[in-house]
């Protein structure tokens, strides 16, 4: 926005030192002063050659000293085009006045939706706002207040208090003791155990699944298994002793163990 916007000189008036062709993209003003006498800053400016004649025009361009380059007609729409577009062109001594059309133009078209603001010029408040509206625009100061302390993407973080996940986090492969395990690494440790374990132990499976007996083949002890009429874990015999296992209702846990 800020590289469209002209500058403002209040009842500022001057007249062409040259005549401007039709096409033409540069020329010279008479003076740059200004009734305070002061000179004009160098930068974009906007006038109406010609004012109230057949052959007014708009003409935005840069001026530096009096001199004019980069010219453009504007169109009373906003329409930019190079060079003068009247016909006629306008003759040397051609009143110019100093117009904030094209300012308000741009205020107007980005108000409405029309146009963006400048990303090279950002606006700012000269303060810290308090926001009460979830409407307002925020400045960064409010937004990075706001992500303090906020988990980041691509930096290290520290979660305290209790934490739920809706959907199973994906994890890397553990490689120290205090790292969270994947599925497949604790599968292939489960497995590697059992596996030792065979060596020690032979086990009788009923027809249904359930296993029937164990024996020990390290201590030569069997244990026995029974099972109540729910297929839920009963009793447990060595020959010696027995133990009864009380299960939940639902049979899913074992609430406890009596000899």
């Amino acid at each position: 926005m800020s590289t469209k916007l002209t500058k403002v000189v209040a009842n500022f008036e001057t007249s062409l030192a040259t005549k401007l062709g039709n096409g033409a993209t540069s020329g010279s003003l008479t003076t740059a002063v200004d009734k305070d006498g002061n000179a004009l800053p160098a930068g974009k400016y906007c006038m109406i050659a010609d004012r109230g004649t057949g052959d007014e025009e708009h003409l935005l361009f840069d001026l530096s000293g009096v001199a004019m380059s980069n010219i453009f007609s504007v169109s009373r729409q906003g329409v930019l085009t190079a060079g003068v577009q009247n016909s006629n062109g306008h003759r040397a001594g051609s009143k110019c006045y100093l117009t904030d059309f094209v300012n308000l133009k741009v205020i107007v078209d980005i108000l409405s939706g029309a146009d963006t603001l400048d990303s090279a010029n950002p606006i700012r408040y000269d303060a810290d706002p308090t926001f009460t509206d979830s409407k307002q625009v925020v400045s960064k100061g409010y937004a990075d207040a706001g992500l303090a302390g906020k988990a980041d993407i691509n930096g290290n973080n520290v979660f305290q208090g209790h934490n739920s996940f809706v959907q199973s986090p994906t994890v890397p492969a553990a490689t120290t003791s205090s790292q969270p395990v994947t599925l497949a690494q604790l599968m292939a440790a489960a497995l590697f155990g059992i596996q030792d374990g065979l060596d020690y132990a032979d086990i009788a499976i009923n027809p249904d699944g359930s296993v029937r007996s164990l024996h020990d083949n390290v201590n030569g002890k069997t244990y026995v298994f029974s099972y109540d009429p729910n297929g839920d874990l009963f009793t447990i015999y060595d020959g010696v002793r027995k133990w009864t296992i009380a299960s939940t209702l639902s049979g899913e846990r074992i609430a406890g163990i009596t000899r």
